[in-house]
């Protein structure tokens, strides 16, 4: 914990960043990034994990949280940038210079939305075009059987 003009505090651990608790280093890939994610979830779903659910819950939003930020290039350049400025304000503030840095929060990225991969747009394509195919083929078995595609519901006739 670092006081920054007796009313300020930092409470950021070295220890305790995006990287230690996915358990990667700062160089890693988006791979390495996904496979670490994949461990930590199946090791700390509140349903698979002997932990309180609770506790299980925080330290699974935790991780995801980890992982969304460094997923997105764009947030972990943001991240490292902050990481740095931190790490030089502490070697500053231990040098006995006086800095005032402006260290901004990330945004929150729940929600965010990843671009789709190709197989979920191959998925998608496959699903419209199936409910398409049972439209048409319920058009045409209405038509040649004779029915209207417009009645009535018998429940509403009586």
């Amino acid at each position: 914990m670092i006081n920054i003009n007796n009313n300020i505090l930092i409470t950021l651990n070295a220890e305790e960043n995006y990287y230690s608790i996915l358990g990667v280093h700062e160089k890693a890939t988006p791979h390495e990034l996904r496979k670490a994610f994949c461990k930590l979830t199946k090791e700390l779903h509140p349903d698979t994990t002997s932990l309180n659910h609770q506790d299980a819950t925080f330290k699974l939003r935790v991780v995801l949280e980890a992982y969304e930020n460094l997923n997105n290039p764009t947030l972990r350049n943001l991240y490292d940038m902050k990481l740095k400025n931190i790490q030089n304000s502490e070697t500053d503030i231990l040098n006995g210079r006086k800095i005032n840095h402006n260290i901004s929060k990330l945004t929150n990225t729940i929600g965010y939305r990843r671009p789709f991969s190709n197989g979920e747009m191959f998925s998608l394509f496959l699903l419209i075009f199936v409910i398409s195919l049972s439209l048409i083929f319920f058009l045409l078995f209405a038509n040649f059987t004779g029915r209207e595609v417009n009645s009535i519901p018998i429940w509403l006739i009586e």
